[in-house]
């Protein structure tokens, strides 16, 4: 992956950078395949990247800031474009484009929900993929902001678009599982209802994606007072017969004496993978 373009506001004036070349009065255009791609309309509060072909624009994304990268998505050349946009809330909106079969866009990812921490070639297959992290499903289930749950995403190409290829790395996702599988545990003990709710949605939802939503469900239920079939109504289109057996919670015994061996005794099969993460 290469930079190519840093541009930043601060405090009304602009800095410009490309490569190792400041520019403080013009910013000069830089190339990408038979394309330019530039920055103008500067004022002290927004700024506009423009991508231009033949003296057209044929993109205008309005930001603050603005990063550009070449990285290849496709597995084929010219590598695609990846651009970073911030915007006046102080979110980064990410959009891709690529010039196979002329320019077009391939993807963009509005950071208010899940943001883009990493694109990067993730399996060793020459094409990079897109990882995301945040917390799409708050909007969901009534939870408030600070109590939704993490979700982690990984897209990547598949010849025609960028798809979720999510089930790929199951170690990734194993690692947002047990974060909430530790916190629904605390939230448990605690007697903390919305943060149970909240951790068991993140638990549900991230094993889902790996295929292992059935495994997880059960425990859930198995293990939970306040989790009910609404998790897998919200996720699946399934409501659970309300004949089900009440879901029990571990005995106060057991989780007041020892946490090592409430985790021993409630542990599902999609955390014990885990200790295999690194």
């Amino acid at each position: 992956m290469k930079k190519i373009l840093t541009f930043a506001l601060v405090a009304g004036i602009f800095a410009a950078v490309t490569g190792s070349v400041s520019s403080t009065v013009q910013f000069e255009p830089v190339a990408w395949g038979n394309v330019g791609l530039r920055v103008d309309n500067i004022t002290k509060d927004s700024a506009v990247f423009r991508i231009v072909e033949a003296g057209t624009t044929k993109r205008a994304i309005k930001g603050i800031d603005f990063e550009a990268y070449l990285v290849e998505m496709t597995g084929k050349p010219p590598r695609e474009l990846w651009l970073r946009a911030k915007q006046a809330d102080n979110n980064w909106v990410d959009y891709f484009y690529t010039l196979e079969g002329g320019l077009r866009n391939i993807g963009m990812i509005d950071g208010k929900g899940s943001g883009v921490t990493q694109v990067e070639d993730l399996d060793g297959d020459g094409k990079a993929e897109i990882a995301m992290f945040g917390t799409p499903l708050s909007f969901m289930v009534g939870l408030d902001n600070s109590k939704s749950p993490f979700l982690t995403n990984v897209l990547g190409w598949d010849e025609l678009r960028l798809a979720d290829v999510t089930a790929r790395f199951p170690k990734r996702i194993r690692t947002t599982i047990l974060f909430h599988y530790y916190d629904f545990l605390r939230a448990v003990e605690q007697n903390d209802a919305p943060s149970e709710k909240s951790a068991a949605l993140g638990y549900y939802a991230n094993s889902l994606q790996i295929g292992e939503g059935r495994i997880a469900k059960a425990w859930l239920m198995r293990n939970s007072a306040t989790v009910c079939s609404r998790i897998g109504a919200i996720m699946v289109g399934a409501v659970v017969s309300s004949e089900m057996p009440a879901p029990r919670r571990p005995r106060a015994k057991s989780r007041m004496s020892s946490m090592r061996a409430v985790i021993r005794d409630m542990l599902p099969s999609s955390v014990e993978k885990t200790s295999s993460l690194y």
